[in-house]
């Protein structure tokens, strides 16, 4: 009796690509809208809300993305950097609060 090996089918990380850069696309709109309005404190509402469904969507991918990483031996490389991808938007997400959080501290009108 002889057995074979099968082989597994490769990891297709595109979705979490494009939910990466969705994510940087529709928060660098709302950065934009929040910048160039005068009333901002209907986007500010609307980002949190984005900020909330983006973080849930996010981790759920990422957590996805560890399973894989573990199970997938032979494609970590492929898969940690789609990680780095995912994680990527943490510090412009942070580099935008800090610049949010200091034109609304200073009363600026810009």
């Amino acid at each position: 009796m002889q057995t074979t090996l099968t082989q597994e089918e490769p990891f297709e990380g595109r979705t979490s690509t494009e939910l990466a850069v969705g994510c940087f696309i529709i928060g660098t709109l709302f950065f934009i809208l929040f910048l160039t309005l005068q009333d901002t404190s209907f986007i500010l509402i609307i980002g949190f809300i984005f900020i909330i469904a983006a973080i849930l969507l996010n981790a759920i991918m990422f957590c996805h993305l560890l399973y894989h990483f573990y199970i997938l031996p032979q494609q970590r490389k492929y898969i940690g950097f789609k990680i780095l991808i995912l994680l990527g938007n943490i510090p412009i997400a942070f580099l935008y609060f800090c610049i949010i959080n200091y034109l609304a501290s200073t009363n600026s009108p810009f």
